[in-house]
């Protein structure tokens, strides 16, 4: 009992050392181009049932990484059988998919901006 307590306590102090994005990354954010949008759909067609998404928005890009040139966005739905959001964050470099994170911590900033995403609600097969 003892040792599954301390594992929950390890998990949640692990869990609220995830920082937030810094501001100079918050301040980078963009809107989503029409490009961008496209391809983000385009990429989950024939992965995910068309017409599921009762709400789906899309985040603005940032500028995780100058050096590096690593950019990401993130998406929010809900679907009729789960109408609580869920997140995925997504990052980029050099028009290459780095990284698809569920849930990711960074896509609950307060800060980040959210685009409506008809695109994707309307999505077909």
């Amino acid at each position: 009992m003892k040792i599954k307590f301390l594992a929950c306590a390890v998990l949640l102090a692990l869990a609220g050392c995830q920082t937030p994005a810094s501001q100079s990354v918050v301040d980078s954010q963009q809107p989503p181009s029409s490009a961008v949008r496209r391809e983000y759909v385009e990429a989950l067609r024939g992965t995910i049932k068309a017409g599921n998404f009762v709400k789906a928005e899309i985040s603005s890009v940032v500028l995780l990484n100058p050096k590096k040139q690593i950019y990401a966005y993130c998406t929010r739905t809900t679907e009729r059988a789960y109408p609580n959001w869920s997140y995925i964050g997504l990052g980029l470099q050099h028009n290459m998919i780095l990284y698809l994170k569920k849930n990711d911590y960074r896509c609950h900033d307060e800060r980040l901006r959210y685009y409506d995403f008809p695109e994707l609600r309307k999505m077909k097969y």
